[in-house]
């Protein structure tokens, strides 16, 4: 017995570890190859801040929406503890997650297809174009996709096992999904019919809620403790990122809120062949199959129509594809299910949509592929920011705007769709962005909110210094950034334009 045990290959007795290898090597690989500079909006940053402030101080600055995910905050806080608050450390969270997410995903797809496909889903996901700022930075998708992963496998083992240990851990990984971000609750459906379809018995999912309902308890005795709000998270929630108005729309807009996909610009396609065949599998797929739609559905529908408030109406969040990026796994494993039904009557015609869906995401990632790799852009900018803070160099900030090619213009005006907030130069909130972003990530100070960067030109703004000092400077440095990139550069004020050393505004 012994012997023959023996001469089984290692590959045969251990069939995931070649695939699993590569799908980490290669998933590391395209996102350290992809990441982006870390991003102006805020979001990130105000996590960013708060995590260091509690490690430096041992409380966050302030309570919001951000800094109550702790499921992302508490392996962000490790992370931190033991290698620093350097802001090159800023992308080991996203790119762990992102590779964990990816294994996750193939460990998922064996049981929902077989190893056929395993591999396939694991490289599409990785591929998939919105995957290159969600591995990037700090905001939620990808972490709420991961912890949403670990569930759906910990049941779909359940549903072949029957292991209570597993609906207990299902029950603790659902809760880490709303603890990375509260809409995680969307895909409630798609986990209950887990627990359903084919079942048909309730003490499962007591089980599985009990552990579901004891990890939401600890997080409202935490919050509450801390703040005294009696509903916890929620009541916090309430006061600051649900009170906000600009998320109002009138029945008629509720109603067509659908049309806001168009959002999705090159991916919509993929949606809508994923909307099709999810539909169709819920008639005609398997108990799994049906539940990976309503996974991918229900999340789809709920992003659109969910509502924060009723009067005043008021939608959850805006249609977007990071708010459907938990949804991603299972919207790509309803496509793969298609392609493998589609293979058995038209070959041919499956095996070119399969192989065009990767050759498109790769090239897109491909193009979101920066000139410069990120970790040593950011490297040179820390290297020159550290330049400016010893010879105390003045700094101006020059915004490059991003504007659309010939192909995407035209594209653009035949859905209708414009930009224009993208298209202004001369904006002071960009700038202001900006400051933020090098004050906290470059130069490693506190945030200012009060700070108003000075225009001097229609590309030029003060971060410090005035005209005075640029008459009389040997270097100056400059901060030529875009939506996605930036660069700290050191150069002589000669290569500034005359109106600006002349002081004039």
């Amino acid at each position: 017995m012994d012997s023959k045990s023996n001469s089984v290959p290692f590959s045969r007795r251990y069939p995931d570890i070649t695939p699993v290898c590569f799908i980490v090597l290669f998933t590391a690989l395209v996102r350290i190859a992809s990441l982006e500079y870390i991003e102006i909006g805020g979001d990130s940053l105000d996590v960013w801040e708060n995590m260091v402030s509690l490690l430096s101080s041992g409380h966050y600055q302030d309570w919001n929406h951000h800094t109550m995910r702790w499921a992302i905050n508490m392996p962000l806080f490790m992370i931190l503890k033991g290698f620093g608050v350097s802001s090159l450390n800023y992308y080991i969270l996203p790119v762990l997650f992102s590779i964990a997410g990816a294994v996750l995903m193939y460990f998922v797809a064996v049981e929902v297809m077989g190893r056929n496909y395993a591999v396939l889903s694991s490289v599409l996901l990785t591929l998939y174009p919105k995957m290159t700022t969600m591995g990037s930075q700090l905001w939620p998708g990808i972490y709420e996709m991961t912890w949403l992963l670990c569930c759906v496998l910990c049941l779909l083992l359940w549903r072949k096992k029957e292991r209570w240990w597993l609906l207990a851990l299902a029950g603790v990984f659902a809760g880490c999904v709303w603890g990375s971000r509260v809409t995680g609750i969307y895909y409630g459906p798609g986990i209950l019919a887990l627990l359903l379809i084919g079942k048909r018995r309730i003490n499962p999912v007591l089980l599985f809620s009990a552990f579901f309902v004891l990890v939401i308890g600890l997080e409202w005795v935490y919050f509450y403790s801390d703040t005294g709000n009696i509903l916890g998270r929620i009541g916090i929630m309430t006061q600051t990122h649900v009170s906000r108005e600009e998320l109002l729309v009138g029945f008629a807009e509720y109603i067509m809120n659908f049309t806001n996909l168009i959002k999705f610009r090159g991916l919509l396609p993929v949606l809508i062949a994923a909307l099709g065949i999810g539909v169709w599998l819920m008639r005609r797929g398997n108990n799994v199959e049906k539940c990976m739609a309503v996974l991918f559905l229900g999340g789809l529908f709920f992003n659109v129509y969910m509502i924060s408030s009723v009067s005043p109406l008021k939608i959850a969040a805006p249609v977007g594809s990071r708010y459907l990026t938990a949804g991603v796994p299972y919207m790509l494993l309803v496509i793969l299910i298609g392609i493998e039904r589609w293979m058995k009557s038209s070959p041919k015609a499956a095996n070119f949509f399969k192989w065009g869906l990767v050759i498109a995401f790769a090239a897109f990632t491909l193009k979101n592929v920066p000139e410069e790799n990120t970790i040593f852009r950011l490297q040179s900018d820390l290297k020159n920011a550290a330049t400016v803070s010893e010879e105390n160099l003045p700094v101006l900030m020059r915004y490059n705007a991003w504007t659309p090619n010939a192909v995407e213009r035209i594209a653009m005006d035949m859905a209708g769709y414009k930009r224009e907030g993208r298209l202004k130069i001369n904006e002071d909130v960009k700038m202001a962005k900006n400051a933020r972003r090098m004050k906290i990530m470059l130069f490693g100070q506190s945030t200012d909110w009060d700070f108003k960067p000075r225009s001097i030109d229609g590309y030029y703004y003060f971060f410090s210094g005035d005209p005075a000092v640029l008459k009389t400077a040997n270097r100056v440095a400059v901060s030529e950034f875009s939506r996605k990139g930036h660069m700290l550069l050191i150069v002589s004020p000669k290569s500034l334009p005359d109106k600006i050393i002349r002081g004039e505004d």
